[in-house]
């Protein structure tokens, strides 16, 4: 057997400082007979074990056995961009088993991690980095979703046996949707504290669901919800407490905790913001969502664009079929997407860095309220963008691509969950704007005067800019033009919605929430207009840094792609003979690009 050709220095660009992890991890995978065999000919129950083997086989190499004792140590540098990178190579190989692995050591590792002490730490999570039992993550129910402070699940406190008392008190508190819960042996749940009759808001708790040989703690239910749209090698259950009793050192405490008299302490006072602050610290995992999709695209890419070179279909008369890729639709519905991706790799490492920075610095994430958004609006734009590549290159590669052989259908079915598992896409938007229009807000605190000014004259100024008296010496086209309209858009948008909410709600007196609503096209505009600018400024930020020339030239090429809708899918029948004729050259320009750009992702 041939030996494989070194990677690329595109390619050590793309994987960043995790390259030689990915590569250890490649060359594992590679020869893990667990991971040859395809799983879509296995029945459910044959697909749950092998994605549990799997599981088993990566969670014990000696390099995550070493990465996950740096995640109980904490504040290990590079630690989240490295669990990124892992994450990617991992659901490149296999979607379910990667997001097995967010449940077990993202999810459940993380809330006993970030949550609680490090007595807990050792005595609930070690045991699952050393393969002794498996965790879950039960926050969602039947009747609230994206709407988590309004979970019904209780947790009733008794003094006379220092015990809580979990329980389901209805059929829309039954925590649905949890992955491993057909196999995994305690779960991190999420249920209303109850003190003296008062609840003190959502609190997480750890709960025996089996013991080591699968026997059911005494009043845990769980339900197999079965056959899904995809990821089935992930056991997804529904769990039912009936006054299920834990110890009370089972709560996890480092943001509120009860005495053993029944006292109730915690460094938060108010209970939304004490929530917020539990939710913030799970942000890694919403994150980990990005770099999922991510991994399904480039996947779904590497598949579409080596089979357009490889198919061939039509030619000039009398001479031999061309490769699909050579048809001008068939480049540009692939090109947006490739751009995109790459975009999303260099934000996404950017968005890891800074959360590695906050926390080796010992920052708490919930005060960091713009990093939230960024990881918020990261999440809805990725994913998005993973259901409309992978349909596209389910698309360009005809009869092919509608093959479960050839990946891009599982890949489809695997990831589409994406939009709303971790929170609702929608939702996700309006905790960026929500963000964007505090920081609106703050240029009028000092003096309302001067922040009328500046608004004023940043409108002026648009105004002016946009009018015949504009004038700029940047093409249409270039990044510098494309980074301008960005930002152009998103503050017109931002002072446009700003202007609709002061009238709706100190004008004509609505309720925030009905004012909010009614606006809510709006802030999901504002929203996508504000992430766009950031990954494509990131993007840019990237390529500059790129220290091979040839390498940065191709990066180059890609990103005004970024913010462009491929044509085919945007005609335009009043477009004009000249800009026609200037999107044919811009047609072609695509068509420079060297087929090796695509291939630079070693999946």
């Amino acid at each position: 057997m041939a030996e494989a050709e070194p990677p690329s220095s595109l390619s050590r660009c793309l994987d960043g400082e995790s390259w030689e992890t990915k590569d250890v991890l490649r060359e594992e995978i590679s020869r893990c007979e667990l991971f040859q065999r395809s799983s879509y000919e296995l029945s459910l129950d044959q697909i749950r074990d092998l994605t549990a083997e799997r599981l088993h086989f990566v969670l014990k190499l000696p390099l995550m056995q070493r990465h996950l004792g740096d995640q109980v140590i904490g504040r290990k540098k590079g630690f989240i961009n490295k669990s990124m990178g892992i994450t990617e190579l991992i659901c490149s190989a296999d979607m379910a088993t990667g997001v097995k692995m967010g449940v077990v050591c993202g999810l459940y590792g993380g809330a006993v991690i970030n949550l609680g002490s490090p007595e807990q730490v050792e005595r609930l999570y070690v045991p699952v980095t050393e393969l002794a039992f498996t965790g879950m993550f039960a926050l969602t129910e039947r009747g609230h979703g994206s709407n988590a402070r309004g979970i019904l699940t209780k947790a009733h406190y008794e003094p006379s046996t220092q015990e809580f008392i979990i329980h389901t008190p209805c059929e829309d508190a039954q925590k649905m949707y949890i992955g491993n819960a057909m196999k995994g042996n305690y779960a991190a749940v999420f249920a209303q504290l109850i003190i003296n009759g008062e609840s003190q808001g959502p609190h997480c708790f750890v709960v025996p669901v089996r013991d080591q040989y699968g026997v059911m703690w005494p009043g845990v239910t769980a339900t197999d919800m079965k056959h899904k749209e995809g990821l089935h090698g992930v056991d997804n259950g529904i769990l039912i407490f009936d006054n299920v009793r834990i110890p009370r050192e089972n709560l996890l405490d480092k943001f509120g905790s009860v005495s053993a008299d029944g006292r109730y302490s915690s460094p938060i006072r108010r209970k939304g913001d004490r929530f917020n602050a539990m939710l913030a610290a799970l942000t890694p995992t919403r994150l980990a969502l990005t770099v999922q999709a991510m991994a399904a695209m480039k996947l779904g890419l590497i598949i579409a664009v080596r089979y357009s070179h490889s198919r061939r279909q039509f030619g000039p008369k009398d001479q031999d079929e061309v490769k699909i890729i050579e048809h001008q639709t068939q480049y540009l519905r692939l090109m947006p997407h490739l751009a995109a991706t790459l975009a999303l790799t260099f934000t996404t490492r950017y968005t890891a860095g800074l959360m590695d920075d906050a926390l080796c610095q010992g920052e708490d994430l919930q005060s960091n309220r713009p990093l939230q958004a960024l990881v918020a609006g990261l999440k809805a734009y990725s994913t998005w963008a993973n259901v409309a590549c992978l349909q596209e290159c389910r698309e360009c590669t005809g009869g092919m691509g509608f093959m479960m052989e050839n990946r891009i259908p599982s890949l489809k079915c695997d990831s589409d969950v994406f939009v709303t598992f971790e929170g609702d896409n929608m939702v996700m938007l309006q905790v960026v704007v929500r963000e964007l229009m505090m920081q609106y807000t703050r240029q009028f605190e000092d003096s309302m005067v001067a922040g009328l000014i500046r608004n004023w004259t940043s409108s002026v100024s648009d105004s002016l800019r946009t009018s015949f008296l504009g004038f700029s010496v940047d093409k249409i086209g270039d990044l510098n033009f494309l980074l301008k309209a960005l930002s152009y858009r998103e503050r017109v948008l931002q002072r446009s919605l700003a202007a609709r909410l002061h009238a709706k709600i100190n004008k004509s007196k609505e309720e925030f929430f009905s004012a909010w609503n009614s606006c809510l096209h709006h802030v999901t505009s504002l929203a996508l207009a504000h992430i766009h600018k950031v990954t494509l400024k990131l993007f840019a930020l990237a390529v500059q840094e790129c220290q091979v020339n040839d390498d940065r030239d191709l990066l180059t090429k890609s990103q005004q792609y970024v913010t462009k809708v491929p044509l085919s899918k945007t005609p335009n029948p009043s477009c004009s003979p000249g800009a026609a004729d200037r999107a044919a050259r811009r047609s072609r320009q695509v068509f420079s690009l060297p087929p090796s750009v695509y291939v630079v992702f070693h999946c």
